[in-house]
């Protein structure tokens, strides 16, 4: 009688555990999708908005974590563009030098000028010189140049030329040696510590996109979706509380769906404990 009972139970657990898995696969079909309007972007595709071009690129998946859309990772991606009229500064330090056609010049700043004066090439002018050697004589730590024709000497400073100098002031243009090329530049302010360079040029820019990650561009707002591993949409912001909530569904969706997942395995073992202990042997 009792692995009668046993037996009946047995089957009940059991159908109770099958009919759970074959719910889920019934369920697994009516998972909540993400479904949005906005620019679909592969790797290397662009898209226009508010006048500037974007370009997305690496595509990829970001450690571990649970990112939706994206297969259960989290996904990101990168954004790049040029600003073709980015700001950009730079300031010429008083007692530093600075380059002007192949000439490096000392700097020498006070408010509202700066003096640029050319660095002498001392070994090419004395070459350049017949009347005088080609190399200098010390005395007491002073440098002389020595006349060829009597060996009489003049103090080095006494026989220089004058140096070129050139004057800057404020609000003026200024040919500034930067890192991506000549740049012609507005002196913008000029202090006993130097002078302060402005000057517009291109500039690339990149930010990198999440899951639901937010950015403007061009002064709008969007977000950022993964529908799969290969895909990113940018969407506008007004869409954000609708991803929100569909976002939300999937998650009371995998909560029903986990439910089921526990009482199939639960049922199931629990369906093989019982028969197998109903059938034990008892002992006399």
């Amino acid at each position: 009688m009792q692995r009668r009972a046993a037996a009946a139970y047995f089957v009940f657990l059991l159908v109770v555990s099958v009919a759970a898995y074959a719910y889920i696969g019934v369920a697994e079909s009516q998972r909540p999708e993400v479904q949005l309007d906005g620019q679909e972007l592969t790797n290397d595709s662009s898209f226009t908005a508010g006048g500037q071009t974007y370009t997305v690129s690496n595509i990829h998946m970001s450690g571990g974590g649970g990112g939706h859309g994206g297969g259960g990772g989290s996904m990101a991606a990168d954004l790049s563009w040029t600003n073709s009229s980015a700001q950009y500064t730079a300031m010429i330090a008083n007692g530093s030098t600075t380059m002007v056609d192949n000439t490096t010049y000392d700097v020498s700043t006070a408010p509202g000028t700066m003096t640029l004066t050319a660095q002498q090439n001392v070994t090419a002018l004395l070459r350049a010189d017949d009347a005088v050697e080609n190399s200098l004589a010390t005395r007491n730590d002073t440098n002389y140049v020595v006349y060829r024709q009597n060996d009489s000497i003049q103090p080095l400073e006494a026989w220089l030329p004058e140096p070129e100098t050139l004057t800057y002031a404020t609000g003026e243009q200024y040919v500034y040696a930067a890192e991506g090329g000549p740049q012609t530049t507005t002196i913008a302010n000029i202090s006993d510590s130097g002078a302060m360079l402005e000057w517009t040029a291109p500039r690339q820019r990149t930010v990198e996109l999440g899951e639901g990650g937010n950015v403007t561009l061009s002064g709008d707002r969007y977000f950022s979706h993964f529908p799969d591993h290969d895909t990113v949409q940018i969407v506008s912001i007004d869409q954000y509380s609708q991803y929100q909530g569909t976002l939300a569904d999937q998650t009371y969706f995998q909560e029903r769906k986990n439910g089921l997942w526990g009482i199939s395995i639960l049922g199931g073992i629990a369906a093989v404990l019982l028969l197998g202990m109903a059938y034990l042997p008892i002992r006399g």
